[in-house]
């Protein structure tokens, strides 16, 4: 499967004993890009969908711990060799594995079932490195296999995928010239 530039999969490895079993899922040596500065743990109701975004600066690390996720990336950086690159990748909790998004990769979650997320973050939440399009625009060309998913009000009414990629560049832009 090939992912957009600086994405990442990786499998996690449990370590089963007669008492249950444990999984690292996050280590500051696997080089993963990315040092937390946030955890978050998100459930979903079955027929979920999040997204799609996109950020200017964050970067996400993600495990579905329950259930599945199917997780959506467009790379809208003009530079990467990966542009305009779209795939997804299915989370299942049942085999645990971590996903690394950096910053202009847009990325929206679809979660079929009932099942739980486990994200960090690089850097705190700012509502200007939040910035999203509607899921089911053509120009993203992600084929979701989704029929009427539940959504929140923000990505009900979100843009275009143009818009959001005009405003993806203007503020990173802006972020590049403050600070040069």
């Amino acid at each position: 499967m090939r992912l957009p530039e600086g994405c990442v999969v990786r499998d996690l490895a449990t370590h089963m004993d007669d008492r249950g079993d444990l999984t690292e899922i996050f280590r500051l040596e696997w080089g993963t890009g990315i040092e937390p500065v946030q955890w978050n743990f998100v459930r979903s109701e079955a027929n979920v969908l999040r997204g799609v975004h996109v950020h200017v600066v964050h970067s996400d690390y993600l495990v579905c711990m329950e259930g599945s996720m199917v997780l959506a990336l467009v790379d809208i950086r003009p530079e990467s060799p990966t542009h305009d690159l779209s795939t997804t990748v299915v989370l299942k909790g049942e085999r645990l594995q971590a996903a690394l998004v950096p910053p202009g990769v847009a990325h929206g979650f679809h979660f079929p079932d009932r099942s739980s997320l486990c994200y960090s973050v690089s850097h705190y939440w700012n509502l200007v490195d939040e910035i999203g399009c509607r899921w089911d625009d053509p120009a993203l060309g992600l084929d979701w296999r989704v029929v009427d998913p539940k959504l929140s009000p923000r990505d009900t009414n979100a843009g275009t995928a143009a818009e959001m990629t005009r405003l993806f560049l203007e503020e990173r832009q802006r972020l590049s010239m403050a600070h040069d």
